[in-house]
């Protein structure tokens, strides 16, 4: 049962217009653009990070949020609920499923850092990464699951990914510092699960873990994902 569920939800994301925009696109093109007019290595390094985070937080808040309206309108969580799936087994699922993409995706954006600008990145590094992909994909996605679940239709759903995805993204050290921002702009940073993202992602340059954001991000992995189950919507 959860083999043909994850295998139905892998193949309609794959098919899925807004990841391709939001996950792939944005995200590739930003890091290209961006690249290109600066020589810094580091600062690429930083760039393709915050581009991968990007690609992350975009396509399991955003496309995660758009996929559940639609399924939901079609009538398949009403046969979900006559099911023996339960709701964190088909969580889990869609997960498991997305993780997979957002994977393919991370290694495309690092192999296109390395063929274009000779980036490289030690084995470490890429560990600490795919673990934060592994964590923030939970994170992400059940703060997706959230919306999707308090949402009337797909034109609310649009309004709130946008106001909770672009405010993470802006809130956060990804692309640039924080340490000039107004006090409360970063104690709002503490907050944010993608700040704590990127101070990881960071980090894993250099091969090292900043434990403390991994605390952090787990921890609201965690309650996200509980949010989720508890307030996913059949209909």
């Amino acid at each position: 049962m959860i083999k043909t569920i994850f295998s139905l939800i892998a193949k309609s994301i794959y098919k899925d217009v807004y990841m391709l925009v939001w996950s792939i696109l944005l995200p590739m093109g930003l890091f290209i653009g961006l690249s290109m007019h600066h020589e810094s290595d580091s600062y690429r390094e930083s760039l393709l990070v915050g581009c991968i985070l990007v690609s992350l937080a975009m396509g399991a808040i955003n496309t995660s949020g758009f996929w559940t309206m639609t399924q939901r309108r079609r009538g398949v969580f009403k046969l979900l609920k006559l099911s023996s799936l339960s709701i964190s087994q088909f969580i889990l699922c869609s997960i498991l499923a997305r993780l997979l993409i957002f994977a393919v995706i991370s290694a495309s954006l690092l192999l296109t850092g390395n063929l274009l600008f000779g980036l490289t990145f030690r084995a470490t590094a890429l560990l600490i990464l795919f673990v934060l992909l592994v964590i923030g994909s939970v994170c992400f996605i059940s703060i997706g699951y959230i919306l999707a679940s308090r949402a009337r239709d797909e034109g609310m759903m649009n309004m709130m990914s946008t106001l909770v995805s672009f405010p993470m993204i802006f809130i956060s050290s990804a692309f640039y510092s924080l340490d000039q921002a107004p006090p409360w702009i970063q104690f709002v940073s503490k907050l944010n699960p993608f700040e704590h993202a990127s101070r990881i992602g960071r980090e894993a340059i250099a091969g090292a873990m900043d434990t403390q954001s991994a605390i952090v991000l787990t921890m609201l992995a965690f309650v996200s994902a509980i949010v989720a189950v508890k307030t996913f919507r059949y209909d």
